[in-house]
């Protein structure tokens, strides 16, 4: 009889932990992955403005855009290495591969770098940039807000 409720309690406990493992070591951070996403999405908003007019703004505005995109990058890039066996947690969570990530990641240091040129085709390189964020990370983007805009 004893045993019975060792048992029972001991087997509640070790269900307790795994499922507190799972929790901290696979949803959290899928999580904490699905926030930086959603702050690229809000971000690529915000900061549309600066983003297709490179070298316009102040120069403490491009700064704190570079500043911004560049740690999304990084935030994006090493929540990749976070979620443990991510080839098959992306699948099940439906999360973009690494490789859409990363395409992701590059794109937005390639969009902090390119907020102080004033080149005149830096914007089209810009929209193609956000363009290419939204669809590895799957963000959607409307087609007539897609890059080129055919003129009517």
């Amino acid at each position: 009889m004893d045993f019975t409720v060792f048992f029972t309690v001991l087997s509640g406990v070790i269900t307790f932990v795994i499922g507190q493992l799972i929790v901290k070591l696979v949803l959290d951070p899928v999580h904490d992955l699905r926030k930086i996403i959603g702050q690229i999405s809000h971000t690529l908003i915000e900061r549309a403005n600066i983003i297709a007019n490179p070298g316009v703004p102040t120069r403490e505005v491009m700064d704190e855009t570079s500043n911004l995109l560049r740690k999304l990058s990084s935030q994006l890039h090493a929540h990749l290495y976070l979620i443990p066996t991510y080839d098959v947690t992306c699948r099940i969570f439906r999360l973009p591969s690494k490789e859409m990530l990363l395409t992701a990641s590059t794109n937005l240091i390639g969009l902090s770098n390119s907020v102080y040129s004033a080149d005149h085709n830096v914007y089209k390189t810009n929209a193609t940039r956000v363009e290419a964020i939204c669809d590895s990370l799957g963000i959607y983007v409307a087609e007539e807000s897609r890059w080129p805009k055919e003129i009517k």
